[in-house]
């Protein structure tokens, strides 16, 4: 099984508008990891993202590049900050399939973590510079690794 951790592609400037939408390169972003997945042959179970604008329209340009539109699903649990990790690691454990999250930086950092070395605090995985970056885990159950990570300059599309 897999688990795609997408940090959320880039947004418009709050000031330029407060529900900070997709910028053009955010687009482009978002596309870029649809076209990633596709050429790698995923064929995800769920395209997962929060109740944010941006990471919804980053799972929506994503879902869409893969070809399944209907695919992205905002969870009936929190994945914003430091919610807690329970809800999506059982959402893991019953999902069946691989999965893709775009969501926010420090969400995906902890889940990383938990799921690599059982210690959410720790520093395992990074986005720098950030927008649009992706790790890929590998395993299962209590066993998993970092398959590769991937900045938006090295995704094709």
């Amino acid at each position: 099984m897999k688990i795609f951790l997408a940090h959320h592609a880039n947004t418009v400037p709050v000031e330029e508008n407060p529900d900070r939408p997709l910028s053009e390169l955010g687009r482009q972003q978002a596309d870029r990891i649809g076209a990633h997945l596709k050429a790698a042959g995923i064929s995800p179970a769920k395209v997962l993202h929060s109740d944010r604008l941006w990471t919804r329209q980053t799972a929506e340009r994503a879902a869409a590049v893969l070809g399944d539109p209907a695919l992205p699903a905002m969870p009936s649990y929190s994945i914003m900050g430091a919610a807690p990790l329970a809800p999506f690691l059982e959402d893991i454990a019953a999902s069946g399939g691989d999965i893709v999250m775009t969501g926010h930086s420090e969400f995906l950092r902890r889940a990383g973590a938990h799921l690599l070395c059982g210690d959410e605090k720790r520093v395992i995985i990074e986005y720098k510079p950030g927008n649009a970056a992706m790790f890929c885990l590998e395993g299962e159950g209590d066993s998993w690794v970092v398959a590769y990570g991937l900045r938006q300059e090295f995704m094709g599309g």
